[in-house]
């Protein structure tokens, strides 16, 4: 038996299955599923916000909904999850999390594409990756801005190169959408959404300290970083995230 074949519990939050994995867990379920899915596997995930632009956009909670894997990506959730009765073990942040998968993959052996970001910091990823696990084979970056054009290359570069895991960095609902309708073409592989995972290990945008993020306090950094393009998210969807939970108002 293999981590992939681990029953995973899943916790019903607003609607949402959310899987109740810890980073080790997750780590090592994510890099024994990428062996060889007998059919396309989507990993997402869930925090305050994408929770209330679920709510707000029928097509992302599809999206959400249809994906074999979602974790906890926000401190939100746990709390959440822990006030629904649906307690899960901790915050499986992408960020976090990731370097201990690309250990498990590069310890397996197993191409990985990463796809996402502004130009260079797909790139950017994979260097700060090969600093502590050198055998990791990254057979394709790319930027996340594509044109239909651009698009079909893409796809056409995926084929040939072939990877087991796919990491989408293009934030939500890009990501889900396109890890949804990619996903559908060619040999089974993962499809991980993986948010702004790119930007924090090329060096473009900076984390919170730990102790702001054990806080649960992370986004109060990212609002400072961003105020004008992030202001809406926080100022209207954190309080709406809480009425909801208060409310045990699940998604429709």
């Amino acid at each position: 038996m293999t981590a992939a074949d681990v029953a995973v519990p899943v916790r019903d939050v607003l609607g949402l299955p959310v899987h109740a994995f810890d980073l080790p867990g997750f780590a090592r379920w994510l890099a024994a599923t990428a062996e060889g899915p007998a059919g396309p596997v989507r990993v997402g995930y869930v925090n305050a916000a994408t929770v209330d632009l679920a709510a707000r956009d029928r097509a992302f909670l599809a999206d959400l909904r249809a994906m074999e894997c979602l974790v906890a990506d926000g401190q939100s959730v746990v709390w959440a999850a822990r006030h629904l009765d649906q307690p899960l073990p901790e915050r499986v942040n992408i960020t976090d999390v990731a370097p201990s998968v690309v250990a498990e993959v590069a310890a397996r052996g197993l191409r990985v594409a990463l796809v996402g970001g502004r130009p260079g910091e797909a790139e950017g990823f994979a260097a700060a990756m090969a600093r502590t696990s050198p055998d990791l084979q990254v057979v394709l970056t790319s930027s996340g801005y594509l044109d239909d054009a651009a698009e079909a290359a893409l796809l056409e570069r995926l084929a040939e190169a072939d990877p087991h895991l796919v990491l989408l960095g293009m934030g939500a609902p890009l990501q889900e959408a396109r890890a949804m309708r990619w996903s559908a073409q060619g040999p089974p592989r993962v499809w991980w959404c993986v948010g702004a995972v790119f930007e924090y290990f090329a060096g473009t945008r900076r984390r919170a300290p730990v102790w702001v993020r054990r806080a649960g306090l992370e986004w109060v950094v990212r609002w400072v970083q961003e105020p004008r393009r992030l202001a809406r998210r926080y100022l209207l969807g954190n309080p709406r995230f809480v009425w909801r939970v208060a409310r045990r108002r699940a998604l429709p």
